[in-house]
């Protein structure tokens, strides 16, 4: 192998570990966009189911606020429905039960994530 061919060789491999890199770096950026993306759709969910539940209980002037502060305060600290399902029931008690807000959860994540897609967009 001569030296030129030996400087092709290498450059080549230099070539293929700058592209790799900047896939690996595009696949990173790609997953933080989408996971911020699910945490923007998750929040808006949340805001509106608690004003499903505050108009619900009757109390849409004042419930709402504080129950979207509850719900975004557990779902940071344990993500998923099964905490929002125990604050809503006890929030909204006889009002509703487990299976009627499984299926609004299900809705307004459906909601949001369509208005969120749609704002990204617009």
């Amino acid at each position: 192998m001569s030296l030129n061919d030996f400087n092709q060789a290498a450059h080549l491999e230099r070539s293929k570990m700058a592209l790799f890199k900047h896939r690996q770096k595009s696949i990173e950026a790609k997953f933080a966009r989408d996971e911020e993306l699910e945490f923007q759709v998750r929040i808006r969910s949340l805001r509106f189911v608690a004003s499903w539940a505050a108009l619900l209980k009757g109390d849409p002037e004042n419930g709402v606020d504080r129950l979207v502060e509850r719900l975004i305060r557990e779902h940071m600290r344990a993500p998923g429905d099964d905490s929002a399902i125990a604050i809503l029931q006890e929030h909204l008690g006889d009002l509703a039960d487990e299976s009627l807000l499984r299926r609004k959860l299900d809705e307004f994540l459906q909601d949001a994530r369509a208005v969120v897609l749609y704002d990204k967009a617009g």
